[in-house]
Formats: structure tokens, sequence, C-alpha cells
């Protein structure tokens, strides 16, 4: 079991075209559906070799799965770091879903 200490959730940001009909992003939108969540490893504290460089990872609650590549997530509170999903894997529990988590390899995008 991995106890949270933050909240996080997904940023929903606004979309719209530019001068050329290119989609682009034009507000990065509110942080919706703030979970409970823990900060496994930051790169600039436990260097893991395993998940390099710059590389952060999260274990987020099951709730604000599915997370796909590119979504950002955010502290709404606290601190105000963001990161961009690189990976998630949803982790459930065969023995109590209340330890399921996803777990989240991620690179800080603000904070």
């Amino acid at each position: 079991m991995i106890a949270p200490d933050t909240t996080i959730g997904k940023r929903e940001p606004v979309w719209g075209r530019d001068g050329h009909g290119t989609r682009v992003v034009v507000d990065p939108g509110e942080v919706v559906g703030a979970r409970p969540a823990r900060v496994v490893s930051e790169p600039a504290t436990d260097g893991d070799a395993a998940t390099g460089p710059g590389r952060w990872v999260l274990a987020v609650d099951p709730g604000l799965w599915p997370l796909a590549a590119g979504v950002e997530l955010a502290e709404p509170a606290g601190s105000g770091r963001s990161w961009t999903v690189i990976t998630a894997d949803l982790r459930p529990s065969g023995f109590d879903p209340a330890v399921s988590y996803i777990r989240v390899e991620a690179s800080l995008t603000a904070g």
C-alpha cells in the first residue's frame, strides 16, 4: 500500500484553432477530479536508474483512470506542481480494491 500525502487532478485543456487551422491548446484549463496521490520518487533526490533522468514516479488514485501519455496532472493546492504523463499503468489489487493505484511516470512541467 502506498499512503497518499497530496492530491492530484487532471488538467482539462481548452482546445481551439490557430490562424492555420491547426488544433492547439488555447487555455491549460482547470484541475478537475482531485484524488489522493503520492510522489513515490523524484529525480532530484532519488536518481532512479530504472526510470531515467527527469522522470518522476507518482502513485495516483484509480479514480483518475484512464490516463494517457500527454495528459497533464496537477496539484490543485500546496506546491502547485504539475506533470505530463509519460506512462500510466493501473495496478489493481486482487486482495482489496482500496489499495489499488495508478503507477505514473511523468515529467515535471511546473512548480
